[in-house]
């Protein structure tokens, strides 16, 4: 993963949907037992994540409905109490994607692959965020009991922090168009939950 840009263009890497495997098919060939073990552990690990995520996104699209920043019909449960209509909205959001992939394009990437960008800056965003709420805590709440502990507090946390802050920047270096959907919708989202929190205050207080 580290010297994978190395080999060949990187540009070239940097437009593909399995940038790795192709990397190692330019040094150890087509037809390397070292190339087919890759893909294997990569297509394990790929079923995980699946796992993962709609795991990750039916219940973040069920708390949400549940508390009315989404449509309420999102919040109901199968009689195996799984938020089955989370699941499948976002099957259905999924699919589309995938059949859009060759259509869409964001700066030059594939619908898919700006998705994943997207998903990138989000990751390097809650980096950032979490580390700023450590630091906040610890110096808001100093007596405050804790379950855990952060090894190396404070330099590992600030390394941390900085490593996420330049990851930041050099991902909005390179695909500015990208970051700026993602600013859009972050705000977009933002500006969503103000007004829906808004409504549900009017609401209670008349009632």
């Amino acid at each position: 993963m580290v010297f994978a840009g190395g080999v060949g263009d990187w540009r070239q890497l940097s437009n593909i949907d399995d940038p790795l495997p192709q990397a190692m098919k330019a040094v150890v060939g087509n037809s390397s037992t070292w190339l087919h073990m890759l893909v294997w552990i990569g297509l394990f690990g790929l079923v995980a994540s699946f796992h993962a995520i709609i795991l990750g996104y039916s219940r973040q699209f069920f708390a949400l409905a549940r508390a009315g920043f989404l449509p309420h019909g999102l919040a109901k449960l199968s009689r195996f109490r799984t938020p089955h209509r989370a699941i499948l909205a976002g099957g259905v959001i999924g699919i589309a994607a995938i059949c859009s992939d060759s259509v869409v394009k964001i700066q030059g990437l594939s619908l898919i692959a700006g998705m994943i960008t997207m998903s990138v800056f989000g990751a390097i965003v809650m980096y950032v965020m979490s580390m700023l709420s450590l630091f906040k805590l610890r110096s808001a709440e100093p007596g405050l009991e804790r379950s855990f502990r952060a090894p190396g507090y404070p330099l590992v946390p600030a390394i941390a922090l900085l490593l996420a802050l330049v990851c930041l920047v050099a991902m909005m270096w390179f695909n500015p168009i990208v970051a700026l959907i993602f600013l859009g919708l972050l705000l977009f989202g933002a500006a969503c939950c103000v007004l829906s929190l808004r409504s549900q205050t009017t609401i209670a207080a008349t009632s």
